[in-house]
């Protein structure tokens, strides 16, 4: 089965190759009831690097609106995005009371301190450079409210994609049920709207045990929150929503009573696909490198040893950003590896691609602070030369970053035991060694890769907030 799945895994991978940053393809919305399914969909739509997610909000369907963004934030928070915007809608008409097994999935949740909007989706929409796709995983409830209350946003939507059963071309699933009036409503409104039928298409049964094999978060958190569930004869449901974007070939599109009918093909290997999504962080190739060395005939003597730990501990994509840092660098230092990580953290914070955020930073134009930059450029894809990175005219630097993302203002900032630590450690070595001696800069180098690299984690180095 393994072998199997590797084959079909390079079947189904993109014409065009990805890099460590890629240009995200689509901006999307989500709105969901937190359905076990929905899920499922949210983790595949966030392991993929081809979409800006711009906001996620509940409905009250399966569960609550309130329960619900609860369950958001969890997840956002569990999964190192707690920078795209939450929001908490509305309850369906018709919903009543919440669903026990989706309770019951989610009970272990995490708490974050994410605090939910009333208008996280309407915000993400109007502020938006794109035209973003409306993804509706419940109800049209929130979505009827919308275009109610603002008309004017519907040209911003590219189209609407929601999940329900259909006959004849009509919508008669559960979530038509749980509000037709919403339905009618954004079909009068004249967005496209497409309907994902997914028909009786199914997990294998040995799905999760695949799962261990592939060495992403979002696959722990998959394999975490389905621990101990049974999971035979599991359909795809709203599953397929981030796959029809993704590979729309692989669906019939047919027209239905006011409404685009979306099937999905036989025999079209989505546990493949979903197998393959969940291990995008990890397939990833350059634009010209296809992968960072890893081995010890291929990397320095103090690199070798700890390369794969690095690797197991923050991901291929932090490695091959400090190394390729490192030599844009001319040296292995502390302030540039920490640029680096901030980057890195800046993009997956938000959920965003290449060529989406402009920075400002405080760092200067004065080494080791100023070093920082480096980092930034490389880490976020925020290079001079794309003129998405300018440095502050402001003589109080400091190891921070003012992030411009959709019509927002955050602040990225290294924290202050972090700064006072790194202040510490390169003026005992300077009153040691000296500035200019061999010694010092050998120092320095074993402190970033010993320490600042290998035991800083950028989850929690650094402190956010929104301007």
């Amino acid at each position: 089965m393994i072998i199997c799945l590797i084959i079909l895994l390079f079947l189904f991978a993109p014409v065009d190759d990805a890099s460590a940053h890629q240009r995200a393809k689509y901006n999307v919305v989500i709105d969901t009831d937190c359905g076990m399914d929905d899920f499922r969909a949210l983790t595949y739509f966030m392991s993929s690097r081809d979409f800006n997610i711009d906001a996620v909000q509940s409905v009250g369907a399966v569960l609550d609106a309130e329960t619900s963004s609860q369950c958001l934030a969890s997840l956002l928070g569990e999964l190192h995005h707690e920078g795209i915007l939450v929001g908490k809608g509305l309850n369906a008409k018709n919903f009543k009371k919440n669903c026990s097994p989706a309770s019951d999935f989610w009970k272990n949740r995490a708490d974050f301190a994410i605090k939910p909007r009333a208008d996280a989706i309407c915000t993400a929409i109007a502020n938006s450079r794109k035209q973003v796709i409306y993804v509706a995983m419940g109800p049209l409830t929130n979505l009827a409210d919308l275009v109610g209350k603002h008309p004017e946003l519907a040209s911003k939507i590219s189209y609407v994609l929601w999940p329900s059963s259909t006959k004849e071309g009509q919508p008669c699933g559960y979530n038509y049920q749980m509000d037709k009036a919403a339905y009618e409503k954004v079909l009068a409104s004249g967005l496209k709207l497409k309907v994902l039928d997914a028909g009786r298409v199914f997990y294998p049964d040995d799905f999760l045990s695949l799962l261990p094999e592939i060495n992403t978060p979002y696959a722990q958190v998959f394999a975490k929150y389905h621990q101990g569930q049974a999971f035979s004869s599991v359909r795809f449901c709203d599953d397929l929503l981030p796959f029809y974007i993704l590979y729309p070939e692989l669906f019939r599109e047919t027209a239905g009573l006011g409404v685009f009918v979306l099937t999905p093909k036989p025999d079209s290997y989505f546990d493949v696909i979903a197998t393959r999504i969940l291990n995008s962080t990890e397939t990833e190739k350059g634009v010209i490198i296809t992968e960072m060395p890893r081995s010890s005939a291929l990397l320095s003597a103090d690199v070798s040893p700890i390369a794969e730990q690095i690797i197991q501990k923050y991901g291929y994509t932090e490695y091959k950003l400090v190394l390729l840092t490192s030599e844009m660098h001319s040296h292995l230092g502390i302030y540039s590896i920490i640029g680096a990580k901030m980057g890195l953290r800046i993009l997956e914070y938000l959920h965003v691609g290449l060529d989406e955020v402009t920075i400002v930073s405080n760092a200067g134009s004065e080494p080791p602070l100023s070093c920082l930059n480096d980092g930034l450029q490389i880490g976020a894809g925020t290079t001079l030369g794309y003129g998405a990175i300018t440095i502050s005219a402001d003589k109080d630097v400091s190891p921070s970053v003012v992030v411009n993302y959709n019509g927002r203002r955050l602040l990225f900032k290294v924290k202050d035991d972090l700064k006072r630590e790194i202040a510490s450690d390169v003026m005992g070595l300077v009153q040691k060694h000296g500035l200019e001696s061999d010694v010092y800069w050998s120092e320095i180098r074993r402190l970033a890769l010993e320490k600042y690299w290998k035991e800083k984690s950028r989850f929690e180095i650094f402190e956010v907030e929104e301007k």
